[in-house]
């Protein structure tokens, strides 16, 4: 018996236990976080050197949603990104779709199902250790997957808040961005020098948390509250977030989709704006859209702004490339400076665009930023493309 009972200590060390508790034996108790769980269906008992227990309890404990087919005989938790499913009598399970080997099969006693509790502790994210001294399983798990969730998404917004508040110091304290943040922080402060605006967030959704990893969907507004001039915008971006040290850090924001928010009427709204100014800027349009039709590489360029002769050389390439690949002609339909400051404007532009090739032709929407350069000329700056539903 002596010897019998050092066996059981070895082997329990790894969370695997044998057959029912025998009277003579303390009842094996579980623990998650440290919350001792009472099971009121069966008892924990040990089965070739591993932990069973029945299945509900533990599920629920873990954040799963439980459904159990009688039929089949098949245990299914599902959580946020997580689906575990067991089947009495069989050794293989499956989590998210990958088959996985147990060392016991579920079983049912006395109306009870029974599954293996390292087994679902480690799908879950956590960890087990056995204690032979208190006959007790330890489990720890980061947190449930509704806490982790409440979590991340606050980790979201107050990157957010950070944002308005112009604080990119706090900003970054959430971003996994490496040691150092110091460029990445002064890059950002560039941007509120330049530029005043307010996001909002109109959507979190958490598509898939496995343990130390999260996936979001967002939809967010940005409007220009001051500064130089950006169109408001609706973007949806894909986080992903990693847990370290225990705590939820942002490591990539991946824009999605994004929509300017500017409809037809306030894009045919007329700013104020000196005679001179207008007649400039609409002459800057009509040489662009001729060089575009002229395929005229140079004179294009002409009228755009200059950010340096790296840029430029790019910009000349990537239109010499469009011109290959592309035989369009433009004809403008409508145009108006609906915002206008000392130094820049922004132009509603509504353009027909043939095919040369299918001589198919379609409209389209656009936004054309302005600046006025040292000299007084008007050059354009960027292009924004609107879709109107």
């Amino acid at each position: 018996m002596k010897k019998l009972i050092s066996l059981l200590g070895i082997s329990l060390l790894a969370l695997v236990l044998a057959v029912p508790a025998f009277a003579a034996d303390k009842p094996i108790k579980v623990y998650i976080n440290g919350s001792n769980l009472a099971f009121t269906a069966g008892t924990p008992y040990l089965k070739n050197n591993t932990v069973l227990v029945p299945f509900r309890v533990v599920f629920e404990k873990l954040g799963l949603q439980v459904l159990w087919d009688s039929k089949t005989g098949t245990v299914t938790g599902t959580g946020t990104g997580l689906n575990i499913s067991l089947k009495v009598g069989s050794k293989r399970a499956n989590v998210n779709g990958t088959v996985k080997q147990l060392t016991v099969a579920p079983v049912v006693s006395a109306g009870t199902t029974y599954i293996p509790l390292r087994f679902i502790a480690e799908a879950t994210g956590g960890t087990a250790i056995w204690d032979s001294a208190s006959r007790s399983v330890k489990i720890t798990v980061s947190q449930s997957s509704a806490s982790s969730e409440q979590e991340i998404k606050a980790i979201i917004q107050l990157a957010n808040q950070y944002y308005n508040e112009e604080n990119a110091s706090s900003f970054y304290s959430l971003v996994d961005a490496g040691p150092d943040k110091t460029e990445a922080v002064a890059n950002m402060n560039s941007q509120f020098g330049q530029y005043d605006i307010k996001n909002t967030i109109s959507s979190l959704k958490v598509l898939s948390l496995t343990g130390n990893e999260a996936t979001v969907h967002s939809v967010e507004k940005s409007v220009r509250t001051g500064g130089y001039y950006t169109p408001d915008e609706q973007y949806e971006y894909l986080y992903t977030l990693n847990r370290q040290n225990g705590s939820w850090k942002i490591s990539s924001m991946d824009l999605q989709e994004s929509s300017v928010l500017l409809t037809r009427e306030q894009g045919m709204e007329p700013a104020v704006l000196p005679q001179g100014a207008q007649t400039d800027i609409k002459n800057t349009l009509s040489k662009y859209y001729q060089g575009m039709n002229d395929r005229n590489i140079d004179a294009v360029l002409a009228v755009m702004t200059s950010y340096g002769e790296e840029n430029d050389n790019s910009y000349k390439d990537e239109l010499r490339d469009y011109f290959i690949s592309y035989e369009l002609s433009y004809a403008v339909s409508a145009s108006n400076v609906f915002y206008y400051s000392a130094d820049e404007a922004a132009v509603y532009t509504k353009v027909a665009i043939t095919d040369g090739e299918s001589k198919e032709t379609y409209t389209e929407s656009l936004i054309l930023l302005f600046s006025k350069s040292e000299n007084g000329a008007w050059t354009i700056d960027n292009t924004y493309h609107i879709s109107f539903n």
